[in-house]
C-alpha cells in the first residue's frame, strides 16, 4: 500500500524522510572530531552567505556535524559526498551539503571572523 486511500498520506515518502533523517544522525561526530583529509572538523560553524540581494542579508549559519554520501534519489546531491549541516536556532535541523561546494561558496568562523572556507580548507 503506497496511499491511504482515505486520506491520500503518502507512506512512501513519509518512510523516504525518516531514513534521510536517521541517515543524518547517523553520521553526526562529536566537535572537534577529524572527518577527513581535506575537510572541516565537526562541530566547526559555518555561513552560507545570502546573495538574493536582500537588506539585510539572511545568511544560512550552522555547523558541521559529520559526513556522508547523498543517496537520495531525489536530491540533486545524489551520489555525492556533503557535508551534514545543522542549523536553525539551536541546531535542530539538519541538511546535506557537497564538501566540494561549502569549500568553494561557503563560511568559516576563525577566531571570531569568518573567512572563506576554501582558504580554512587549505590550512588545515
Amino acid at each position: 500500500m503506497e496511499h491511504c486511500h482515505y486520506c491520500c498520506f503518502d507512506f512512501i515518502e513519509m518512510n523516504n524522510e525518516a531514513r534521510a533523517e536517521a541517515t543524518m544522525k547517523k553520521a553526526v561526530r562529536p566537535a572537534g572530531t577529524s572527518l577527513g583529509p581535506g575537510l572541516l572538523r565537526s562541530g566547526t560553524e559555518v555561513r552560507m552567505p545570502d546573495r538574493s540581494g536582500n537588506v539585510p542579508p539572511n545568511p544560512l549559519d550552522g555547523r558541521v556535524v559529520g559526513t556522508g554520501i547523498d543517496e537520495d534519489p531525489d536530491s540533486d546531491f545524489e551520489g555525492m559526498e556533503c557535508y551534514v549541516i545543522q542549523y536553525g536556532e539551536g541546531f535542530k535541523h539538519s541538511m546535506k551539503y557537497p564538501t566540494e561546494w561549502v569549500h568553494e561558496e561557503w563560511l568559516v568562523k576563525d577566531a571570531g571572523r569568518w573567512v572563506p572556507a576554501e582558504t580554512f580548507v587549505n590550512t588545515l
